[in-house]
C-alpha cells in the first residue's frame, strides 16, 4: 500500500532528515532501513541535516515541490552562493550519490564536527511537541558554530544522531535550560538573517554576501594583526575551536568569489559587523587645545635636542605644527636641512663614507637626511661592498680583541673551553679568519686515555650487585647461576661476558665462588657413592 497518502505537512524550518524521521515515526515504523528501501529504493540512505540528497525522491513521496525544499528547508542557497557551485552542488542533492557532496559543498574543508552531532532548542521542543505532538530538528540550529537559539536565546542542547538512522529529538518534560552567553545569541541572529538573505531571489542581495567592509586598514595595507585578535577574541566567545586563519581571512578578502565555507565567511562578516559603521559607537572627542602637562614636555624635549619634530609629536602627543611652533617661540632649529648638496659636499660625503664613517653621523656633520646620503654611497661603483668590508673588519679586529683578553685572563683553557666563553666572537673569527684563529689558540693537547678511570669506578660498584645475587640465586635455585645469567642481573651490557679483565675484583669473587661450590658438589656425590 502506497504511503503517500498519509505523509505528514513539514513543519516550518525543519529539516528533510527530521521529515524523513518524523514520517517513520508517524507511521510506526521502527527500522529505518525499511523506509529507506520503500522510499529510495535501498537500505541505507545518509540524510545530511543541512544537505541532504534524494530530495527527488522525497518530493515525489511527499507531494511537494523540489524547488520549495531545496530553498526552504535545506541551506543550498546559502553554500551555493559561497561555494559558487549552485547548479553542481544542486544535482547532487536531488540525486543519490553522497560521495561527492563533501567536496562539492567544501565540508571536508572546515575540520570542524559537522556530522554525528544535532543540536535542539528546548523551548522550541516544548513548543513543537505542544503544537503538533512531537518535536522535530530546526534548520537554524544544525549549521556549524550556532550554540544558542536565536529566537529565546538559550543554550543548544547537542544531540548524537547517525545519517543512516532516523530519530527524532528527545529531552526530559522539566529540563532545565541555561541562557545562552551574549556573543552566541548575536551570532545565531547573524546566521538567521544570512540565511534569510540567502533565500532572496535578488541578485544584489546575494552580492552584498560577498560584499566585506573596508575595515582593519593602515593606509593601504591590512593590519592583520589586530583582525586576527578580533577573530580569537570570538572563536572564544563561541566556544569553538580555531577555524579561520590568516590564510583563509586573506583568501576571503582578496578572492570574494572563491569557493570557501559557509561558515569561514560568516564567522569573517560577524567579526567585521562589530566594527561597521552602524554598529560601532561614535568615539569620545578628545579635549582640544594642549594641556599644560603636554606643554611642559614639549619644551623639554625640544631642549634636549634628542629627537626629531615628528617624534616630539609622537612622545607628547600633540601635532606637528604645535611643535614647530613651539621650538619657533624658544628659538629651537630642529629638522633644518639643506634644500641642495654642492659639489663641495657631495665630495666631503664621498670622502666620509670611504674612511667608514656612519651614515647618521655624516648627515648630522653636513646637515643633510640620511636618505641623501645613502644615494650618493649608491652612486659610487663599488662603495657599498667597500664599507661593508670596513664594517666586516671592525667586527673581525673587535673579536680578535675580545679573544686575546679572555686568554690573557685564562691562560690554562683549552680551545674548547675558551669556545664556550666567547661563542658569538669565536664563531666569527672561525668563518671568516679561521688561519689567526688557530694560530692564536693554544695548541691541541694529546688526548688522554681514562677509560681504566671508569672500569675501576664500575668494578666496585658491580660488587655488591653481584653477592647480592649470587646469594638470591644459591637460596632460590640452589645452582650457581651461569656468567650469562649474570650478566643479564648485572645490566646486560656483556660486561661480564666480554671483558671480564677489566673488573677484576667481580671475575676474582665469581671464580672463587665457582671453585668452592664446585667442591662441596663434588663432596656430596662421594658421600652417596659410599
Amino acid at each position: 500500500m502506497s504511503i503517500a497518502l498519509y505523509a505528514p505537512r513539514i513543519q516550518p524550518d525543519e529539516t528533510l532528515y527530521s521529515y524523513v524521521a518524523r514520517c517513520q515515526h508517524v507511521w510506526g515504523m521502527r527500522n529505518s532501513r525499511s523506509l529507506a528501501k520503500d522510499w529510495f529504493g535501498r537500505e541505507s540512505v545518509s540524510i545530511n541535516q543541512v544537505l541532504p540528497i534524494e530530495i527527488s525522491k522525497i518530493a515525489n513521496w511527499s507531494d511537494y515541490e523540489t524547488n520549495y525544499l531545496l530553498s526552504k528547508h535545506t541551506l543550498l542557497d546559502l553554500y551555493g552562493i559561497f561555494t559558487g557551485r549552485n547548479t553542481e552542488l544542486k544535482r547532487v542533492m536531488l540525486g543519490s550519490n553522497a560521495l561527492s557532496l563533501a567536496n562539492t559543498s567544501t565540508l571536508s574543508q572546515l575540520g570542524h564536527k559537522s556530522v554525528g552531532y544535532s543540536c535542539i532548542c528546548p523551548i522550541c521542543y516544548n513548543s513543537d511537541v505542544a503544537r503538533i505532538g512531537v518535536g522535530y530538528w530546526h534548520l537554524i540550529h544544525q549549521f556549524n558554530g550556532v550554540t544558542a537559539c536565536p529566537t529565546h536565546q538559550c543554550e543548544l542542547v547537542e544531540s548524537r544522531t547517525d545519517s543512516r538512522q532516523y530519530i527524532l529529538p528527545s529531552l526530559p518534560n522539566n529540563y532545565v535550560y541555561d541562557r545562552a552567553p551574549e556573543m552566541q545569541v548575536r551570532f545565531a541572529k547573524f546566521v538567521a538573517n544570512c540565511i534569510e538573505q540567502s533565500r532572496l531571489s535578488n541578485e544584489r542581495a546575494h552580492d552584498d554576501l560577498h560584499r566585506y567592509p573596508v575595515l582593519f586598514k593602515r593606509g593601504q595595507n591590512l593590519d592583520m594583526r589586530s583582525l586576527m585578535h578580533l577573530l580569537d577574541a570570538i572563536e572564544l566567545g563561541l566556544d569553538i575551536p580555531k577555524i579561520v586563519n590568516e590564510h583563509h581571512v586573506r583568501k576571503i578578502l582578496r578572492k570574494p568569489l572563491s569557493p570557501i565555507h559557509p561558515f569561514k565567511a560568516l564567522i569573517l562578516r560577524f567579526a567585521l559587523s562589530f566594527l561597521s559603521v552602524d554598529n560601532r559607537e561614535a568615539p569620545v572627542s578628545a579635549p582640544k587645545g594642549v594641556t599644560d602637562k603636554q606643554a611642559r614636555r614639549c619644551a623639554v624635549l625640544l631642549r634636549e635636542a634628542k629627537y626629531s619634530m615628528r617624534e616630539v609629536s609622537r612622545r607628547v602627543g600633540v601635532s606637528v605644527g604645535y611643535v614647530k611652533q613651539t621650538a619657533k617661540l624658544m628659538g629651537v632649529s630642529i629638522d633644518q636641512r639643506r634644500q641642495t648638496i654642492t659639489p663641495d659636499i657631495e665630495r666631503n660625503i664621498k670622502g666620509m663614507a670611504i674612511g667608514g664613517a656612519c651614515r647618521n653621523d655624516i648627515a648630522s656633520k653636513f646637515e643633510v637626511s640620511v636618505g641623501a646620503v645613502e644615494q650618493i654611497i649608491q652612486s659610487v661603483s663599488g662603495l657599498v661592498v667597500w664599507r661593508q668590508y670596513l664594517r666586516l673588519l671592525s667586527k673581525r679586529n673587535s673579536a680578535r680583541k675580545v679573544l686575546l683578553e679572555m686568554m690573557k685572563q685564562n691562560p690554562n683553557h683549552n680551545r674548547t673551553q675558551l669556545r664556550q666563553l666567547v661563542q658569538k666572537e669565536y664563531g666569527l673569527l672561525y668563518k671568516y679568519d679561521k688561519k689567526w684563529l688557530f694560530d692564536a689558540l693554544p695548541a691541541n693537547e694529546k688526548r688522554q686515555y681514562y677509560g681504566h678511570k671508569l672500569w675501576l669506578r664500575r668494578d666496585k660498584e658491580l660488587l655488591p650487585q653481584l653477592k647480592e645475587f649470587i646469594r638470591l640465586a644459591l637460596e632460590d635455585k640452589g645452582e650457581l647461576p651461569s656468567q650469562y645469567e649474570t650478566d643479564q642481573a648485572l645490566g646486560g651490557h656483556s660486561w661480564f661476558n666480554r671483558s671480564p679483565a677489566k673488573l677484576p675484583v667481580c671475575s676474582r669473587f665469581y671464580r672463587r665462588v665457582t671453585r668452592k661450590f664446585s667442591h662441596c658438589k663434588d663432596k656430596e656425590n662421594v658421600t652417596v657413592a659410599r
